[in-house]
């Protein structure tokens, strides 16, 4: 059963993240970790990122270090979330988040998968999509009409709410759409399904 290190400087967030799940937690107040104490495969660490250079550079230490590290921002965005993620974070979110997505982040980490914002989905996405100019498009032929013009806006790097208004539907027949699609081209998540397509056929 792994343990929670928490390092966070605002109250209201600490009392989230102590919340968030029932799992054994210790409160950090440095991020100078003895690897003797915390072993990296016991430990799953909760960061508020601060402005502080010399805490960036510990954080990228832990990660070379293999500590996986969830990574909370006061102001994320998707660039500094792709940067991070480069690094070897586990998951992004806003130091403020509500306990239940600070959960569903903790327990997809703690699975081997990573938790991406939507923002920084959306970033990688548009990232893996100008890879390549002329993608074999026999998948298609998997596929619904409404699910390939769904499939389109996503490789345009467009959200959910975005395709439901381009298509005129709604947000949850959206998710339908994607729902299936994942099943019938065997892809666990929105970006492997889009580097899927790009690397088509595989």
């Amino acid at each position: 059963m792994k343990q929670l290190l928490l390092y966070v400087q605002d109250p209201h967030a600490l009392k989230n993240w102590s919340q968030a799940t029932d799992l054994t937690k210790k409160i950090l107040y440095t991020l100078d970790i003895n690897q003797e104490e915390f072993e990296t495969n016991s430990n799953l660490l909760l960061i508020q990122l601060t402005e502080s250079e010399e805490e960036r550079q510990k954080i990228e230490t832990m990660l070379n270090h293999g500590f996986q590290i969830i990574l909370f921002s006061n102001m994320p965005s998707p660039k500094e979330g792709v940067q991070w993620f480069q690094k070897g974070i586990k998951g992004y979110l806003n130091t403020f988040a509500q306990t239940e997505r600070i959960n569903q982040a903790i327990d997809t980490v703690l699975a081997g998968n990573i938790w991406l914002g939507q923002g920084v989905m959306q970033s990688l996405i548009q990232a893996v999509s100008t890879q390549k100019n002329a993608p074999d498009n026999s998948w298609k032929a998997l596929l619904s009409e409404r699910e390939i013009e769904t499939m389109e806006s996503v490789l345009l790097g467009k959200t959910n709410q975005e395709i439901a208004e381009l298509m005129h539907i709604s947000e949850r027949t959206v998710k339908a759409h994607m729902h299936s699609i994942l099943e019938k081209l065997e892809a666990k998540d929105r970006l492997n399904l889009v580097i899927k397509i790009q690397n088509w056929p595989n």
